[in-house]
Formats: C-alpha cells, sequence, structure tokens
C-alpha cells in the first residue's frame, strides 16, 4: 500500500512524509523514554533523601541517650567514690536510717 501525492509535474512518493512521520515518532518514544528515566530518578533520589533524613534524625535521638547515659555513669562513679569513705557511710547512716553511736542521745521535739 504506497500512497503517493500529486506534484505540480505529476506522481510524488510519499516516502519524505512518511520518513518524517516515523522520526517524529521516534523523537517522541525517546522523549517519553527519558521522562520516565528522569521521573525515576527523582523518585529514587527523594526516597534516598527522606532515609538521610530519618537515619540522621535517629541518630541524633542515640546521641543524645549516649550523653545521658554517659552523666548518669558519671553520677555513679562519683557514688562509688564516696561510698568508699567511712564519713560519707556515717553521714548517709545518720540521715536515711536515723542510726546513732552507742553513746549519743536523741532528743525529738514534737511540733
Amino acid at each position: 500500500m504506497t500512497s503517493k501525492r500529486k506534484h505540480k509535474s505529476g506522481v510524488v512518493s510519499a516516502f519524505p512524509r512518511r520518513h518524517r512521520e516515523n522520526r517524529y515518532s521516534m523523537y517522541r518514544l525517546l522523549v517519553f523514554i527519558l521522562s520516565l528515566v528522569v521521573f525515576g530518578l527523582l523518585v529514587i533520589i527523594g526516597a534516598q533523601y527522606l532515609r538521610q533524613r530519618e537515619v540522621s534524625q535517629a541518630l541524633e535521638k542515640m546521641e543524645k541517650h549516649v550523653s545521658e547515659v554517659k552523666e548518669r555513669q558519671a553520677a555513679l562513679e562519683e557514688e562509688i567514690l564516696k561510698l568508699q569513705d567511712l564519713d560519707y557511710i556515717e553521714v548517709l547512716a545518720r540521715e536515711r536510717l536515723g542510726l546513732v553511736r552507742p553513746d549519743e542521745v536523741i532528743f525529738q521535739f514534737e511540733d
């Protein structure tokens, strides 16, 4: 099925027109494929950005937790050092447990 165009001088082949149409269709297909590729890359980059942000927030949370644990550890180490001192133990026994030495007399006044 060949279609032919009429020209002033007679019948002319439709080859150039079909060739242009095929070329135009090929360019449209190429642009469509490239658009899909670019869109896909944008989606991948966006997903990676969101994941990176999520990981950064988790890292900040963990670093905060680590610093809190280190502060608690330092306080406990200080408490351990204090508990090795007999004078400190005596103060704790008097304050918390209400203990007295055998030769002491405690007076309690009611308000």
